[in-house]
């Protein structure tokens, strides 16, 4: 009798009297075709990941007992999980998508010590896999989806042809929020009283318009915050948060700069750490400032300066 672990016991765990159920060219000798849940704590609520998390991690596993099983196949046979049918289809791996969630999962057996992967070749033997643990692992293998949701039911099923020899359930929905906080739109006044004279001088940014960013009932999971800001009309100077106004505005030789609170400019598509965030709090606000810039080139004419500036929030 081969083991698909080496291991002594197998060669006397046939019982006498047992049933064989079979299957195609496979028969079961002990136990197969069992039924192993996962997913009992789920049954308190969603799980909350940053939609940051690298891909490869685990965000949610669970651990159940296996007894012994063991089978033999009198042809060659295609032995590995068989993923349900409404997920997706793997043919190769040991990591099986989950639909188009963002999420995979994968089987670890412990007494053979490896993540179980999808169907390959067996050559006509007598198997069997002893006793012991198996972890379900749900992965995030790529971009979450704004709400996942996993239903309860069948994942897949370990199986040699059309044997079945466990089935991996989940027995509570898995429900996955993507942890941010809300940061609504802000509209900054800058003011409509200036006059040309104040713009006299190249690089001049006659005040300072002091503005937030909030970040509004923060979930729990974010450890680190970090934003960016994106023009979305041409940069004059990226280094020095300059912008030109937006093609609806009449007023000539001016653009805007963007700055932090201390009066720093910031860099377009530069990546910053906020360092007002913790993990204990709720709300929070990010300090910024703006003023208007005077361009190093052109004549300086009244109207109207507005522009927009898009500001991107990584929860880490």
């Amino acid at each position: 009798m081969t083991s698909l672990k080496q291991f002594a016991c197998l060669a006397v765990v046939t019982l006498a009297g047992a049933s064989a159920a079979s299957a195609a060219n496979c028969t079961a000798t002990v136990n197969t075709n069992e039924t192993l849940n996962f997913g009992a704590s789920l049954s308190s609520g969603s799980l909350t990941v940053p939609a940051d998390t690298p891909d490869g991690t685990v965000i949610y596993q669970d651990t159940v007992q296996s007894g012994q099983n063991s089978w033999k196949c009198t042809g060659s046979s295609q032995y590995g999980i068989v993923i349900n049918p409404a997920l997706g289809s793997v043919t190769s791996g040991s990591t099986y998508a989950i639909g188009k969630t963002g999420l995979s999962f994968r089987v670890w057996i412990d007494s053979l010590d490896y993540y179980m992967a999808a169907p390959a070749s067996l050559k006509p033997s007598s198997y069997g896999i002893p006793p012991g643990s198996v972890r379900l692992e749900i992965v995030k293998s790529g971009p979450l989806s704004p709400q996942v949701k996993v239903a309860a039911g069948n994942l897949g099923n370990l199986q040699s042809d059309d044997l079945i020899i466990s089935k991996y359930n989940l027995t509570n929905p898995l429900v996955l929020n993507a942890a941010s906080c809300q940061t609504p739109s802000v509209p900054v006044a800058m003011g409509d009283d200036y006059q040309l004279w104040e713009f006299r001088d190249a690089g001049a940014t006659p005040r300072t318009i002091r503005f937030d960013i909030g970040l509004n009932q923060c979930q729990t999971g974010i450890n680190k915050v970090t934003y960016s800001l994106k023009a979305t009309t041409p940069i004059v100077d990226a280094a020095k948060g300059v912008v030109a106004l937006n093609g609806g505005s009449t007023a000539k030789g001016i653009g805007l700069q963007l700055m932090d609170d201390a009066g720093q400019p910031i860099a377009f598509d530069t990546t910053y750490s906020f360092s007002g965030f913790t993990t204990t709090g709720t709300n929070f606000k990010i300090p910024l400032s703006a003023s208007y810039y005077r361009l190093p080139t052109g004549n300086v004419e009244a109207g109207s300066a507005n522009t927009e500036v898009t500001f991107i929030v990584n929860y880490l």
